[in-house]
């Protein structure tokens, strides 16, 4: 009885490991970012077009189930106009009603999601996705102007020496705001789209992902603002 239960379960594990799958692939996702605020103080300048690629890695488990992840380079911007701010540089000190910060990030991305999908009506599978977006900060560079300061491709979390400024609310005493951008993006991922088998194995993929960011993307407690996503995503596995 044993002989058998033992050679039951050596069966059913080449069985499972026969519908395993690994497929990699290359994706291009065209996005639109925005900002959207969560203190009184900013508001949101509205969406901007960007862009992320890399490649991806999907393990189905069964036919119809997968365990996906991505290495991708994610591009976010977004314009954030902080109200009623003091400004210093150069030793001069301005006040001002308004001061846009048009950032432009750059992560590198890396999703855990759990796939599924249909099984094949014609050449097509439908899929849904859902998981946990973490990214690391590569780059933060902001664009920060209004009618009397005009300084572009600022790096923000360590500006050049002609960059350095301090930017101050018109509180007395004035609270000193830290205008960084934070290191660790996280995110809740949830999309669907399709898969066309175009020869063999190789699938053609198209779908529209909603990237919902979980932290805030400033540093700052008084400049609470979060950088969210929806974008299309194309891309081939093989």
């Amino acid at each position: 009885m044993k002989k058998l239960i033992t050679t039951c379960c050596i069966v059913g594990a080449f069985a499972s490991a026969s519908q395993a799958q690994i497929k990699l692939g290359l994706k291009l996702s065209p996005q639109i970012t925005w900002v959207t605020p969560e203190s009184k103080g900013i508001s949101s300048g509205g969406s901007k077009i960007n862009a992320s690629y890399g490649l991806m890695f999907d393990y189905y488990f069964t036919e119809n189930y997968a365990i996906a992840t991505e290495i991708s380079v994610a591009n976010y911007a977004g314009e954030l106009i902080v109200k009623d701010s003091k400004i210093t540089r150069g030793g001069i000190a301005a006040t001002y009603q308004n001061v846009d910060y048009n950032y432009r990030t750059q992560y590198v991305s890396i999703p855990l999601m759990l796939h599924m999908r249909t099984n094949e009506i014609g050449y097509f599978r439908y899929y849904a996705e859902f998981g946990l977006d973490l990214a690391m900060l590569v780059r933060a560079k902001a664009d920060i102007n209004n009618s009397s300061i005009d300084l572009t491709e600022v790096s923000v979390n360590n500006p050049d020496k002609k960059d350095e400024y301090m930017i101050e609310s018109n509180d007395n005493p004035p609270i000193k705001y830290n205008d960084d951008v934070s290191i660790l993006r996280t995110a809740m991922v949830i999309g669907a789209g399709i898969q066309y088998k175009i020869f063999g194995n190789t699938l053609l993929i198209a779908g529209v992902r909603y990237n919902k960011a979980l932290n805030n993307f400033t540093v700052e407690d008084n400049w609470k603002a979060k950088m969210n996503a929806v974008s299309l995503n194309l891309g081939v596995l093989f």
